[in-house]
């Protein structure tokens, strides 16, 4: 079986002829798809019909137009996601507003589980504590010791996960509207409990391992600030 050194030794620049060529290329049927860049300084043969007849020009228009094709999806695809990128900041910007504005623990707790859905399109959002009794988190949803551990790991503090259903310990009522979710961890420190926020999207696209979380982890950042001021110095 030749290689490229063979066919260096078999096609000197001094013997090369139409017919040695045309041998390689017959050898060689992939080389046009491989090095299309060879297309751009070939001059086409005119236009013909026949048996066995090449059209070059088409073969070259083809290739161009499928070229501009992928460029114009490329661009569309970037367009769609930088549109989608300003209207979820814009989203995240209204939900910050409204935390910020939040007087206390309770009115905090309320707006995320009846405005934040409504803010960020989603169906549920649930702000979830692991331990009871907690009286300055009175309404967050308890979901018992190591329960946000089992979600996330002990260091984690983002999970999105698409195409799942919602827990109905965390989700409750609206487990069954949610297709995607996530998870964000809150770190409040102090003697405060663990806690987490959960978001449950309708869409099995909602929420997307792949997706950039600077946003959400913006908002998240935001939360716990807010959360630690209307806990006070004790929490």
């Amino acid at each position: 079986m030749s290689g490229p050194a063979d066919d260096a030794a078999e096609f000197q620049p001094d013997a090369l002829t139409s017919e040695t060529v045309s041998a390689w290329l017959r050898r060689h049927p992939d080389f046009l798809q491989d090095n299309p860049e060879v297309l751009t300084f070939l001059t086409p043969p005119e236009f013909k019909r026949g048996e066995r007849i090449l059209d070059m020009q088409r073969f070259m228009l083809d290739k161009v137009q499928a070229e501009l094709a992928g460029l114009r999806r490329r661009e569309k695809q970037l367009l769609q996601a930088a549109e989608g990128n300003a209207a979820g900041q814009s989203k995240i910007h209204q939900a910050v507003a409204a935390i910020v504005e939040a007087p206390d623990i309770h009115a905090l707790n309320s707006l995320i589980r009846t405005k934040l859905p409504a803010l960020l399109d989603l169906e549920s959002a649930v702000l979830c504590i692991e331990k009871t009794g907690a009286l300055a988190l009175a309404g967050a949803n308890p979901i018992g010791a190591g329960g946000i551990a089992n979600l996330l790991g002990r260091k984690q503090r983002v999970l999105l996960q698409e195409k799942t259903a919602g827990e109905p310990l965390i989700f409750g009522d609206e487990a069954d509207r949610v297709k995607s979710v996530a998870y964000l961890r809150l770190r409040t420190g102090g003697n405060s409990p663990e806690m987490l926020l959960a978001l449950g999207s309708g869409r099995d696209d909602g929420f997307d391992p792949r997706q950039a979380t600077d946003l959400i982890l913006f908002f998240a950042d935001i939360l716990e600030t807010r959360i630690k001021q209307c806990l006070g110095p004790t929490s």
